[in-house]
């Protein structure tokens, strides 16, 4: 593991033009003169960006102005720096007084930054207002709104005919932090007319525009993303995926969880493949630890995916809710690699993506398979459930009754006490044709019944030449007691969530470049980031920002998964409901159908 995590660290370090390290940093971050500038009623501001690292001293010093002026050109200072503010410095060279009196600092802002708008501070306010009171003095203009409990912003937005982003900007309110707002100030007029005279300075001429605020990507309050259209013109880039994992933050300790690493090396292998196919020149992989953060709710609060166009992570239920609501409101595709505990976060969300399959699915679609392979009648073959006795209303069992029903399927049952001794076998071959192809489906999870219903199987097919086929959970290859050559002899069927055919090309191409890239073997993990990543960029560099509605309804087979994504339901997300079936012979092979 030592190694593996010595190799892993290397890559990150060593490729930092395609792997951007999200959060990983940490030495002080040089401050660097923005471009942007906005004018306000003929003053002109920098609009500075804070990054971690940044100090109020560092950024008065880079741009020459007092720390005084910074602080009064943004009152939401008193609560202290924070990574992600938009900052408004003025312009050098220094204002004079009568300038000062009459510049109004009142911007749209960023969904990071936490500066209100209202930093208005008239001659006659200065001179009249005692110091220590200008802030309280200001907020009597405005009227003050307590909040009811049902009410959203885009509510009070309305009933006030102001808009949202007004009432963000002038109570310095951040949108992503979750918190429940019970008082604001309502703006006025003026405060209105303010915010639509903050128009950048390189698009002055085009103030009479309706949208040019909305164009302005530093100006814009959780920008819109149209909705993808199929076929429609696209561009290929540049687009940044983040992958968002739970790495171990204090690296002296030179340990990762286990599985992140492996899945994390199984994404640097694809990016590999795909940089040499020629379909990565155009993406950054931008990975953010998680454990650098209290939680994934401060994660989305300091605003570390925007700019992502997709999403991958992170692994569990609990991280996945604040940035799979994030993701929905940006509107940008997440991806839950791993936690099939997710699923209910693809209601009302469409742009979240399920890749695993979940396991209750699978015996719906061995049924599914039945039904298609069957042939007209009951004269080639027949269909029998077999289950313990006592288990009738079971979920599995009820599960397989009725949805044979509904498939139109006969079928016969046979229940037994497997520990009411020998002689099952003659039994249950009663219940069984041997003049045709008995289709078995045993819907149990207990190791025990399936040892003994797989050794009376047995007995039948090789002692009284019952031709039978088996239908089973695919749980099963995990069982220790349950004797192989059973699985062989009984042609037995499984709907596998991940199943790795090794005599493949790829699978061995896979296989040896992680061995000499890691010195090690790929766990299943591996295989699942190398899908996930290969699946979604391949996707994108073919069909730009609309690969989520080119990618619905299409299955495609992967080293260890196969992927079709359906909807979960109307206005939701999408769930991967594609199963390997694999077949063991009696040649001793496991194959795919």
């Amino acid at each position: 593991m030592r190694l593996l995590l010595t190799v892993l660290l290397g890559l990150m370090l060593a490729a930092p033009a395609a792997v951007r390290a999200g959060a990983q940093e940490f030495v002080a971050t040089p401050v660097e003169i923005s471009a942007d500038k906005v004018n306000v009623k003929g003053t002109v501001y920098y609009l500075h960006k804070v990054l971690k690292g940044h100090t109020l001293y560092s950024i008065s010093k880079a741009y020459g102005v007092d720390i005084d002026a910074i602080k009064a050109a943004n009152p939401s200072l008193s609560e202290g720096l924070k990574a992600g503010m938009l900052l408004y410095i003025p312009e050098l060279p220094a204002r004079t007084d009568a300038a000062a009196d009459t510049a109004v600092p009142a911007v749209k802002v960023t969904a990071e930054s936490s500066v209100p708008a209202d930093s208005e501070v008239r001659a006659d306010d200065r001179k009249t207002v005692p110091a220590g009171k200008t802030r309280a003095a200001k907020q009597k203009k405005y009227k003050k709104y307590n909040v009811k409990w049902y009410e959203t912003l885009d509510d009070v937005a309305v009933k006030f005919n102001v808009t949202t982003e007004a009432i963000i900007a002038l109570n310095g309110i951040d949108p992503d932090s979750g918190k429940r707002i019970r008082s604001i100030l309502i703006p006025d007029a003026e405060f209105m007319e303010n915010m639509a005279a903050a128009v950048p300075l390189e698009r002055q001429e085009e103030a009479q525009d309706d949208d040019v605020m909305d164009r302005h990507e530093d100006l814009t309050i959780m920008e819109e993303r149209q909705p993808f259209a199929p076929g429609a013109p696209y561009d290929k880039g540049p687009y940044t995926i983040s992958l968002v994992l739970p790495f171990n933050a204090d690296r002296s300790t030179e340990s990762l969880n286990s599985y992140t690493a492996d899945f994390y090396a199984g994404t640097l292998i694809a990016m590999a493949d795909l940089k040499e196919k020629g379909m990565f020149s155009n993406f950054v992989l931008n990975v953010v630890d998680l454990n650098r953060y209290g939680s994934a709710w401060e994660l989305v609060a300091d605003n570390v995916l925007r700019g992502s166009e997709l999403i991958i992570g992170p692994v569990s239920e609990r991280d996945m809710q604040p940035i799979a609501g994030w993701a929905r409101r940006e509107r940008v595709p997440v991806v839950s690699p791993l936690d099939l505990k997710t699923a209910d976060l693809a209601q009302g969300n469409p742009y979240f993506y399920l890749f695993p399959p979940q396991s209750d699915l699978a015996l719906s679609h061995q049924l599914d398979k039945i039904a298609a392979t069957r042939p007209d009648a009951d004269t080639t073959e027949s269909i029998t459930v077999i289950y313990e006795q006592g288990y009738e209303n079971s979920d599995l069992v009820v599960q397989t009754m009725t949805g044979l029903a509904e498939r139109g399927i006969e079928y016969s049952t046979f229940k037994y006490d497997f520990l009411s001794g020998r002689g099952i076998d003659t039994l249950m071959s009663m219940s069984l044709d041997s003049m045709l192809l008995n289709k078995v489906i045993i819907p149990s999870m207990s190791e025990a019944f399936i040892t003994d219903a797989l050794r009376n199987l047995n007995l039948i097919k090789s002692g009284m030449g019952y031709n039978i086929d088996v239908y089973g959970m695919s749980r099963w290859k995990s069982f220790e007691t349950v004797e192989l050559n059973y699985f062989h002899a009984l042609d037995l069927r499984l709907a596998m969530s991940y199943h790795i055919d090794y005599s493949t090309e790829a699978a061995m191409d896979f296989i040896n470049k992680y061995r000499a890239a890691f010195n090690t073997e790929p766990t299943s993990f591996s295989f699942q980031g190398y899908d996930i990543l290969t699946f979604f960029v391949e996707a994108m560099n073919t069909w730009g920002r609309n690969f989520p509605e080119a990618i619905i309804n299409e299955r495609k087979s992967l080293l260890q998964s196969d992927v079709l994504f359906l909807p979960a339901g109307p206005g939701s997300g999408y769930i991967n409901c594609a199963f390997k079936d694999i077949c063991f012979t009696t040649g001793w092979q496991v194959l795919e159908e």
